[in-house]
């Protein structure tokens, strides 16, 4: 029998924002330097955490509950609070939506948006948030 492997959700959470919010580059890498100036609007998901609870592919009980650090970076402090309150709006959708990896079961936010100022990049604000979700594989076809 074949280990289970829990679908990558930093990469479904990555998929489905890109999808759902055309123009904003969504992403767990930034560009270096001045870099990042070019290419805003820009939201960074970072992994932060969360637990699992491994049942067996079958079970529909088997989830990854991951917890992101998402930051909203723009040219000023009211768009990057924009661009944060379009990501957590675009968070309440996701239950039940898939990727080709798994299935959004629920969403949870841990702290709203706030601001993150201690940005280095010249010209750019950051706003921010913790979001949480809980995944599980799809199921398998009888």
């Amino acid at each position: 029998m074949a280990a289970l492997v829990l679908p990558n959700s930093k990469q479904m959470v990555m998929d489905l924002l890109s999808d759902a919010m055309p123009g904003v580059r969504v992403t767990s890498k930034l560009p270096e330097g001045k870099g990042l100036n070019g290419v805003l609007p820009v939201v960074r998901v970072l992994r932060v955490g969360g637990t699992s609870d491994m049942r067996g592919w079958s079970d529909p009980a088997t989830r990854d509950q991951p917890r992101f650090s998402v930051d909203c970076f723009a040219a000023d402090e009211g768009a990057a609070m924009r661009l944060a309150l379009q990501v957590c709006a675009e968070w309440e959708l996701l239950p039940g939506q898939s990727t080709e990896d798994g299935i959004v079961a629920g969403i949870s936010q841990e702290t709203g948006p706030q601001d993150r100022p201690e940005e280095p990049n010249t010209g750019i604000s950051r706003v921010g948030m913790i979001l949480g979700m809980s995944v599980r594989p799809p199921l398998p076809n009888s």
